[in-house]
């Protein structure tokens, strides 16, 4: 046998052996796709794209079995807009103590400015970063002059629904509140949004948050990026109400409730903003009977109006009179006869 043949036969079985392998390897089992993260592995307050919410909150079982504890009714519907229809009471959740920042339900509007304008109060904290920073001097002056502002201002908005028409019956809140009920509102421009705090007797029953929708801002830049945001924070699906005149219900609203409060979030789009609310079950329960002067229909004929038209004598006196019956109008009775 010469040296060629004994080349060839050695290396024959090692080539046939390399190329079964190439073979297995390529034919063989991969490693599977990574899966995507679930709604509960991110940051539902994060600053994470509206996009990347919307997509992470669609995926996976909630709490109910209804799917993802992202988005509200599964995948968002065509026109990105929060499908309604879904029925029943609003889901329990374990806390709503988040949305209160440990402000009690019941104190006064006293007890309130109190809590916000006293030094080392809640205006007083969040001005006291911005005058570490500052430098000592003018800038620092400043600052402190605008936290009197603010202070100041604060104490000032406290406004009572009596009898006369307020600004606020023009604005996204207006059936938030009612007239002659002892009802009033306080509010502060503060960490991005405005809120309003509401009263009823005096008694803290409801806070409101008017919450900015933009790429990048807290709540997405969509009402579906919010409410997505709030369900993952939840670990629940809330419940979808569509707008509703007779039961109150200006915009659509998705709602959850825990032991004490109830939440709310409000799609107002139209304003940018998405309406986030807080209010005390105890009281909402009992919201009736805690107002018995209810609104005056814009359609009621006027009392006076009424007054005058009831009856049966509404004829005009400058009408001409109506001719004699059994005579034609114009016409002359024929003469006697002699």
């Amino acid at each position: 046998m010469n040296v060629r043949s004994v080349v060839a036969s050695t290396l024959r079985p090692r080539l046939f052996a390399a190329a079964s392998l190439a073979f297995v390897f390529a034919c063989g089992p991969r490693e599977p796709p990574r899966q995507a993260s679930t709604p509960d592995e991110a940051d539902p307050m994060g600053e994470s794209s509206s996009s990347s919410s919307g997509a992470s909150s669609s995926s996976g079982t909630g709490s109910d079995g209804n799917g993802g504890s992202g988005d509200v009714l599964g995948s968002p519907p065509p026109t990105g807009k929060v499908a309604t229809g879904k029925g029943g009471d609003p889901p329990q959740v374990a806390s709503l103590a988040a949305f209160t920042d440990g402000i009690k339900w019941g104190i006064s509007h006293a007890e309130l400015t109190k809590q916000f304008t006293q030094t080392n109060g809640v205006i007083w904290k969040d001005y006291d970063e911005k005058l570490a920073k500052a430098r000592v001097g003018p800038e620092q002056t400043a600052l402190e002059a605008e936290r009197e502002q603010v202070k100041a201002a604060f104490s000032r908005s406290f406004i009572e629904f009596k009898d006369t028409p307020t600004g606020y019956d023009t604005t996204g809140i207006r059936s938030e509140y009612t007239y002659k009920n002892k009802e009033a509102l306080m509010w502060i421009q503060r960490q991005g949004k405005k809120r309003y705090f509401f009263f009823i007797n005096d008694r803290l029953w409801k806070m409101y948050d008017e919450v900015p929708l933009a790429d990048g801002g807290p709540m997405g830049k969509a009402y579906l990026d919010a409410v997505n945001r709030l369900n993952a924070q939840l670990n629940a699906q809330g419940r979808v109400q569509g707008a509703d005149a007779a039961k109150g219900i200006d915009a659509t609203t998705v709602d959850w409730k825990d032991g004490t409060s109830h939440l709310r979030a409000v799609d107002r789009s139209n304003d940018h903003v998405v309406g986030i609310v807080v209010e005390d079950s105890g009281t909402l329960s009992n919201i009736t009977a805690l107002r018995p002067n209810k609104p005056a229909d814009p359609n009621e004929i006027d009392p006076s109006i009424t007054a005058v038209t009831k009856g049966t004598n509404r004829s005009d006196p400058n009408a001409p009179s109506a001719a004699p019956s059994g005579s034609a109008a114009g016409k002359k009775p024929p003469p006697k006869k002699k």
